[in-house]
Order: structure tokens, then sequence, then C-alpha cells
């Protein structure tokens, strides 16, 4: 048994399907299940039960998938940490993120990063979750910021931020940020949002239907200038998180409400893959990514609460 076979088996652990892997991983179908039926003959038992809509993992399956997630997060954290003391800081990094999240945090991360790493070369991708998740899986992307997943196997997780969302409307409108509105206030109003498989539009609909409510969105953009804009013309009211509206806030462009009875927040996380090896720019990219979020909040650029490690 290998790192290579306990990496695959943590993946057909995640889709529970042998060409869902083998899509993933870019192999054929035959040598997966080659793969994982000799690292079952290796270990003298069934790790996963076959059946016409996939494959469940058994009570060793289980096991065994609870280990190995371990194995290879210390491995992937000792080969972190040799790299650190032995590699340049050169190269390149490709970073994830989701558009509402970029448009905030891009800019001021690359200015920091690359004014202490100019030999480093950055590209940002904009982009929702789910498809982040899976490029960081076909190793396509390098670190990812996202919006907290159930347990995504095979990924090293680390808590980031929990950022709390507010109702934001035109000037006309004379929203306080010291006085909040309840969630309810939302079916009330005609609404743009982003579109039904963004995380915010799951979350505000979720919660509608927990209190019973409809919301009225007439018009749908995922583009966070696009939600401002037609916001600040009075077009509609739109929700959205402290730190990509504050400079409208302080220029009287707009104005904004935090949401009670539920208060709403989202938890961002940082993602980096397991077994497979992590380059020490992009070691030094998730140091500096933390540092500045931290300072976002501080400077009350950001309204949440740090799930970091001071």
């Amino acid at each position: 048994m290998d790192l290579k076979q306990l990496n695959t088996f943590v993946q057909v652990a995640e889709l529970g399907s042998l060409s869902k892997t083998a899509e993933r991983l870019r192999i054929a179908q035959p040598a997966l299940s080659r793969q994982v039926r000799m690292l079952e003959e290796e270990l003298k038992t069934q790790l996963f039960s076959r059946h016409g809509r996939g494959m469940l993992l058994t009570e060793a399956g289980e096991l065994l998938l609870s280990r190995a997630t371990s194995i290879l997060r210390q491995v992937e954290e000792t080969r972190a940490d040799l790299i650190e003391q032995t590699e340049a800081i050169r190269g390149k990094v490709v970073v994830g993120i989701p558009p509402t999240v970029g448009d905030i945090l891009a800019a001021r991360i690359t200015a920091r990063f690359r004014s202490l790493y100019p030999d480093v070369r950055l590209r940002i991708v904009p982009a929702f979750t789910e498809y982040l998740l899976e490029w960081l899986h076909r190793g396509e992307i390098d670190i990812a910021v996202v919006y907290a997943q159930e347990n995504p196997a095979n990924l090293m997780i680390q808590p980031l931020l929990m950022e709390n969302l507010f109702l934001v409307a035109s000037r006309q409108d004379a929203l306080d940020t010291d006085q909040a509105v309840r969630f309810s206030e939302l079916a009330k109003r005609t609404l743009v949002l982003p579109g039904p498989r963004h995380s915010l539009r799951i979350l505000l609909e979720q919660e509608a239907q927990n209190q019973g409510l409809t919301l009225d969105v007439p018009v749908e953009a995922d583009a966070l200038q696009t939600l401002k804009d037609l916001a600040r013309r009075g077009h509609a009211a739109t929700v959205l998180p402290y730190a990509s509206i504050h400079e409208e806030l302080e220029e009287g462009k707009l104005t904004a409400a935090s949401l009670v009875e539920p208060s709403l927040s989202r938890k961002l996380v940082v993602a980096l893959p397991l077994g497979r090896q992590t380059s020490n720019a992009v070691n030094r990219f998730s140091q500096e990514l933390y540092r500045e979020v931290t300072r976002m909040v501080d400077e009350g650029v950001w309204n949440g609460q740090l799930l970091l490690k001071r």
C-alpha cells in the first residue's frame, strides 16, 4: 500500500463512482478498478459495496478513509515543512477564488504578495466554489478560497473567516448599518441576486423557505459590480458582505443594514490539495492571505469573525 493507492482510494470514496473518479484522475476506468481491487486484496477485506448507483464504503472502508485522510494530511504538512527550508521563493501560484470574494480581496492580496515576492507569478481564477474544488482535485489550481462545504475529501481545509451579510440599497432607502433589519424584510422588497447555483442565493432561498417566505427576484446577476450598480440606481435591493460595499458606503452611494432573525453569515475557508506537492510559493501565499484578511478585519473593511489562529 502506497500514497498513490491511498489517494486513489480517497477519491473513489468521495465521488462514489469509478467512472467519475477515472475522469477526474484522467486514467482509464479498468486501470482504476484494478487499483481498487488490488488494494482490497492486499488488505484482505472489501472496502466498497458495489451497486447500480455507484460504490458505497463498507465499515472497513470507512475506517481506511479516516486513516488515509489523516496520513495524506501529515505527509503533505511534512513535505511543505521540508520545502519551506530548502526551496527558493519563485515560480507560479494559481489561486481560485469566488467572484464576490475576488472583487474584495484580489487586488489587495496581489499587491501585498507581489511586493514581498516579486519572483513569483500569480494567476487569479474566479469561479464558483464547486468548480474551484474540482479544479483543486485535478491540479489545475494550487490553492483556493472557498465557501465551506461539508468535509470535502482529499483536501486540507483551513478556516478563514465568518463574514456577515447586509441588506444593501440605494442612498434614498436610507438604511443604517447601526440599525439591523429582520430577514423577513427581504420578502417585502424587489431584489437582484446571483443565480440559483451561487452560494449566497442558496443561503437566502433556504432561509426564506424556513420562514415560509418567497423572495421577489426579477433580475439575477452574478457580477458583483452589476449587483451594486442596480442597487445604487434604486432598481432593486441586494444582499452582500460589508467588504464589497465599504467604499460605496463611505462615499454615500449605497446604504446598508445588517440582517437579524436570523443573522446571516457565510464561512470562508482556504483549501489545499492533499497528496500533492505544495510549493514554497504556495505556502507563502497562504500565509500572506491570512495576514491580509486579518488586516482587513482589523481595519473594519471586512465585517466578520476571524476563524484563523493569530
